[in-house]
Formats: C-alpha cells, structure tokens, sequence
C-alpha cells in the first residue's frame, strides 16, 4: 500500500476511508498513530470524527498528537465499537515529509 503523505509543518485531518453499512457512521470510531511496525496500546487510541465515510483524526504540530517526526513513517488504525464486534483495522502507513 502507497504511503499517505504529510508535511511536518501541517496540521490536517488523516481520513482513511471505510467500507460498510450506511450506518457505519454512526459507530463511535478511535483512530491511533503509532511508529511503524508498532501495535497500539490503550493510550493510542483518540477518538476521531467522521468525514463521510472515511475515518478522520487531526494531526500536526497545532494538534494534540503534537508535530510528528520529519522522515518517519507511522502506522494509522481505525477502531469502530459496533457491539458485539469492535473491528480493528490497519496499520495504513503515513509519511512525515
């Protein structure tokens, strides 16, 4: 899979897009960024929005991830709490330019 990219210096929305029922978007949905090649843990996750039908989750230096590091690559994962079920999905790579 081709890496997403973003710059250092911005701060935007990481929209990974979700197949389903129409009323997927009505799930509560975390998302979590990680360093490549890494798991999260409990306090990864963050609870993300909507946009669409793509899982969002704002990152960059303004924030509250904070400015992620220049040339690194982190996995993005898509958590949605659909009881009984909670699909964990990723990792989707993300470049730091």
């Amino acid at each position: 899979m081709t890496a997403m990219q973003i710059p250092s210096l911005s701060t935007e929305y990481v929209k990974v897009p979700i197949a389903g029922p129409a009323t997927l978007t009505s799930l509560p949905v975390e998302m979590a960024v990680v360093p490549q090649d890494q798991d999260p843990a409990g306090g990864d996750w963050e609870t993300a929005d909507w946009i669409g039908t793509s899982a969002a989750l704002l990152i960059g230096p303004a924030s509250p991830f904070g400015a992620l590091a220049k040339g690194l690559t982190y996995g993005i994962w898509v958590k949605i709490t659909s009881t009984p079920e909670v699909p964990v999905l990723g990792p989707y790579p993300l470049h730091i330019t």
